[in-house]
Order: C-alpha cells, then structure tokens, then sequence
C-alpha cells in the first residue's frame, strides 16, 4: 500500500535547520513533556485512584467506562516509580517520547522532507505536549495508532508470521487501550478490504491482514461482559449529545492545543498543511505549489484512515446520543501529523523553513502557556480543609466529580459524603444522571447534618457540572439555613474551579 514513489511530493532538499536549531527545538520538545506544575484534574486523579484501589480493577472500570490495558501500566509503573503526581505523568511523557520515532518511521515512505518535517510538528505539537502530561491513555493511545500504522505498511508489503503478529498486537492494545479505537480498527478494516474488492489479486493478502486484525480482536472477547455493562449503564452523562460542527471545530482546537485565538490559529494551520500534503504534487521552478485532483495511493491512506475513523466515532456518537471531545481525535492525530508534514514539505526550501519555524514557535508558545496555567482547585481545598478540620467534621463534595481532585491532596481522616453518592475518591458513572435526579438533596445535606453532630461541615462544590447545579445548589442553601457558613476557598477561573465554604457547627 505503499505507492509509486513518483506520486510522493518532488523536493528539493530539507527544511535549512541547523542541527543546533533541531537539538534545541527537541530539547524543549521533551522538556515540555514532562513539565505540568499544576496539581491533577479530575480525570487525572481518577486514573490514579483507579489503578492503585482496592477494588478489582474491572468492578472499579465497570463504573468507570474504560478498558484496562492503560490502569494495567500505569499500576506496574507506579510500583516502579511511586505515586506522586511527577512519577505518574511520566508515564505518558515517556510514551510520548517514544511517539517521535515511529512518526519518523511512517512518514518516512512518503520521502525524508516529510518525515523531518512531520517529526519537527509532532515535536511542538500542543495536543501530543497535553497528553503527555496527564495521567490518561491519550499519549499511549497515539502511539498504538502510529504503531498500528506501520504494522498495516508493513504486513501489506511483506504478510508474513512477524509483520502479521505485529498487526494482531496493535489491533489488541489500541481495543484494550479505549473504545474510539473500535472506529481507527474499522476504519482500518474497511481499508484493507476496499483494495482487496479493488484489486482481485491482493485478496489473499487482504485476507491474511484481516484475519491478524480479527485475532488481535478475539482478545476482547473476555473484556466483553465488562464492556457490555458500561455499555448499558455508563455512557458520556457528563456532556451533550455531539453535533458534527462541533467534531470538525473541536478537532480543529485539539490539533492547535487550546480554544484561544493561538490554538485555534495554530489548529487552522496544520489543517491547511494537511489539505496541502492530500493535494499537493511538489514545488515548481517559479516557488508555486502545483496541486492535482487525483489523489496518490500513498495519500489517500492516511486521509482515509482519519476521515473514517474519526467519521465513524462521530456518527455512532451523534446516534448514541454520545458526547464528542478533542481528546479522542487521538486515533486520527498521526495521520493529520503526517499529513501536515507532507504538505510543508511540497513548499521550496525557503518557505518550508519560514512555515515550520513559525509552527514550532507557536506550538511551543500554545504549550508553555498551557503548561504553566493551573488545572484544578483540589490541592488548593484539600489544603484549607487539613488546615481547619476536627475530628468530627464532615466534607461534602457536590458534585461528587469535584472528589477525586481534592480527595487525592486531603491527608486528613475525615468522613467523606459525595453527591448523588459515594465518598468522592471514585465516580460511579452508571445511570448518572437519573440517580442525580433522584437523589433528595435536602434529604442529602440532612443526612450529611446528622453525621456531623457537634462538628462543623465542609461544603466543597463547582459550576457547570451537567444536571448537578441545581441539585448542588439545593444542598448548599439548605446548608445554609441551619447553620452560618464561611467560604475558605474562592472560585477561580481555572480548568476545574472550585470553592468550599465552612459550616460551623450548630
């Protein structure tokens, strides 16, 4: 599936950086890697608590919504390297370090431009530079697709036992890793067998690259009744149903690392690259880039891959009532990547060098800022509770999504309700939203009374949680006339804000 190698871009030498220029352009890129002062989000810190409870990990996924193959490392890498929040993060720096090489490897075949150029983008790239920095599967699940990738490549030219293997392999870790990768393996599966229907004569080899596919697939089967209960119990009840502008815009915002007027026109670029490299053949003498309509095998693969995937998790979101967010556009990421390189590398030598330069210097400028910017309030209240909690007190989180954040900074031993139920270190995330409805929230922050008795009450809470405002709101005013409150923690304009008021006792 390679292609004629006259299809691919005619250029004349490579973007005129300095190795010096390249080495300190990846020295910041591996820095920024592993650089997130700010304290763990929500999501993060769930992670965490996922992979190191006492719960069996698949009751902790079936509430939960994810497969397992990420908490599985991260609990293995943990006892390797502990469990502050440094150590945790570097689990997806290093896996995202690792990206890098294999980008190189995959752009490769479309000529050396291309593959400096889409290692240079990767490198600076803000959405590759986030998730490198969060306890997620997000930077793994990047690397399984572009390992997924060249293992296709490779079984395609040579579908033998090894290159095979390697396919079942990826085709297992990306299932095992997040269900968007059901979309990237369907996408891939409709590829393979298109040029099977194409061309008669590939068939057996089309054959025996879906059947490595199916094999890595079979390995699910044990997964299933896990997955079937998140399935039926779980789904996104956090967001609204996605609408297809929104996939294309939060894509957009994704590939450009915020949705700040410098994400969004660093998103535009690397689109406009990405069409560049679909269209474009290479070059002219005069410096014009000339275009053509019909698109080369080697091209039309990772379109196909990007478009599909990301189209096919779009539309069974769209029907499923599901929610879209930009971190899922991991299974499209390295092909836009690859795609964005080809494009700078059909310029002359003198733009391609202004447009990649220009790239890393504002997907450096998105990541710094990015990075340096605070992502949660939890530390901050687990802080003011550990400074002023007795004995008897009682924390209520309400939401219980502002729980997992503040529980993994409070040291303190204190009894611990979340609304509509648990005790905030994990979220139950089955049938969500109708327990939030049902749950009685004055019969909640009754209860909550009881149990503090004598001591005081420590209400922590945020805005713009789907379906809790109200509910929280409810809580905190019946709190309030029983008893006079005092807030120790202000809301901020953060990621994830949060304040927490002090009810003293009655």
């Amino acid at each position: 599936m390679t292609g004629d190698p006259s299809t691919t871009p005619r250029t004349r030498g490579t973007a005129t950086f300095t190795p010096l220029v390249v080495g300190v352009a990846f020295l910041i890129a591996i820095a920024l890697r592993f650089t997130a002062p700010s304290p763990l989000w929500l999501d993060e810190a769930l992670s965490l608590h996922i992979a190191t409870g006492e719960a069996p990990l698949s009751d902790a996924l079936r509430q939960d919504g994810h497969p397992a193959l990420y908490y599985l490392v991260l609990g293995v890498w943990i006892d390797l390297f502990g469990e502050s929040d440094a150590a945790a993060r570097a689990l997806s720096g290093v896996v995202a370090v690792a990206t890098l090489p294999v980008l190189w490897l995959a752009a490769r075949r479309h000529g050396h431009a291309t593959a400096v150029a889409t290692v240079l983008l990767a490198g600076s790239s803000p959405y590759l530079i986030r998730y490198a920095t969060e306890v997620r599967m997000y930077a793994l699940l990047v690397l399984l697709i572009a390992l997924g990738w060249l293992a296709l490549e490779r079984a395609w030219e040579q579908p033998t036992t090894g290159p095979l293997l390697a396919v079942a392999a990826a085709t297992a870790a990306a299932l095992h890793t997040h269900y968007w990768s059901f979309y990237a393996v369907a996408a891939a599966g409709l590829i393979i067998a298109s040029a099977g229907w194409r061309n008669r004569s590939q068939v057996r080899r089309c054959i025996s690259i879906l059947g490595a596919m199916a094999v890595g697939a079979v390995t699910f089967v044990p997964w299933l009744p896990v997955f079937v209960d998140q399935l039926r119990d779980t789904g996104t009840p956090w967001a609204d149903r996605a609408r297809p502008t929104e996939v294309f815009i939060e894509t957009l915002q994704g590939i450009g690392g915020n949705n700040r007027f410098e994400g969004e026109t660093l998103g535009i670029l690397l689109a406009f690259l990405a069409v560049m490299g679909v269209f474009a053949v290479g070059a002219a003498r005069d410096g014009e880039v000339r275009l053509r309509a019909d698109v080369p095998l080697v091209v039309r693969l990772p379109v196909a891959a990007a478009l599909l995937g990301l189209g096919i998790g779009s539309l069974v979101a769209i029907a499923t009532a599901g929610a879209f967010e930009a971190r899922y556009a991991a299974i499209a990421i390295p092909f836009i990547l690859v795609l964005a390189g080809r494009g700078a590398a059909v310029l002359d030598r003198r733009a391609r060098t202004v447009v990649i330069a220009l790239m890393i210097v504002l997907g450096f400028a998105v990541s710094i800022d990015e990075a340096r910017r605070t992502r949660s309030q939890g530390e901050e209240v687990a802080a003011a509770i550990d400074a002023g909690v007795a004995a008897d007190d009682v924390v209520i989180l309400c939401p219980d999504q502002v729980g997992p954040a503040t529980t993994h900074y409070l040291e303190s031993d204190v009894t611990r309700r979340a609304f509509p139920s648990g005790d905030g270190y994990t979220i139950d995330w089955r049938n969500y939203l109708d327990r939030a409805t049902t749950t009685d929230p004055v019969g909640f922050a009754d209860a909550a009374l009881a149990d503090a008795g004598d001591g005081a009450i420590w209400f922590v809470t945020g805005l713009g949680y789907r379906g809790l405002d109200q509910p929280c709101a409810t809580v905190q005013a019946h709190l309030s006339s029983q008893r006079a409150g005092q807030q120790v923690v202000g809301l901020t304009d953060v990621f994830e804000g949060m304040y927490a008021i002090r009810f003293g006792a009655s």
